[in-house]
């Protein structure tokens, strides 16, 4: 009982941190003309050309940093769909751009996370599914925020929880 409503409050403040991290206020025009400044410009430079290479997936790094949680947070999503998700339909729910999405399912594909298929109920399509690498990536990930949120949530009283769980229905209401 007691991790089902650690489970729901989990799943809720996710949702919530989705929703308010893609709303942010309009930023305030720059000079005269309503322009912004150029982005400094590195030359392509990504961070292994300064001498911090990405990790290997699922791996800190030597400060003990991790890479982006896209690929993780990709694997998650399409564990709740067992039957295989196409990849427009994994875009809207990670709620990234197509071009983004196909490039996090390149580099998962290309590690053996992922894998595609033909749609058997409709030939042209294409349906990726997790291969068993990718499973066990999801499920260690599930755990891990589990285990996060059992943590954070064990400081907080039966009532307490309850109060949290109508706060975040109201933000997620509007």
């Amino acid at each position: 009982m007691e991790s089902n409503i650690n489970m729901e409050l989990m799943k809720k403040m996710m949702i919530f941190t989705r929703k308010s991290h893609g709303h942010r206020p309009p930023e305030p025009p720059f000079g005269d003309h309503g322009h912004r400044p150029p982005e400094p410009h590195f030359g392509g430079l990504g961070p292994h050309e300064f001498g911090h290479p990405e990790p290997p997936f699922g791996e800190c790094g030597p400060h003990g940093h991790r890479p982006p949680l896209s690929r993780e947070r990709l694997l998650v999503v399409m564990a709740e769909s067992s039957e295989g998700i196409r990849q427009k339909d994994l875009s809207e729910k990670l709620k990234i751009g197509q071009s983004s999405t196909s490039e996090l399912i390149n580099k998962l594909e290309d590690d053996g996370y992922i894998e595609r298929r033909i749609d058997e109920s409709d030939k042209r399509a294409t349906l990726l599914f997790l291969t068993e690498k990718g499973q066990a990536r999801a499920t260690e990930v599930a755990d891990e925020r589990a285990a996060m949120f059992e943590d954070a949530f064990s400081k907080l009283t039966d009532d307490e929880k309850k109060t949290l769980s109508d706060l975040l229905d109201k933000l997620l209401s509007e």
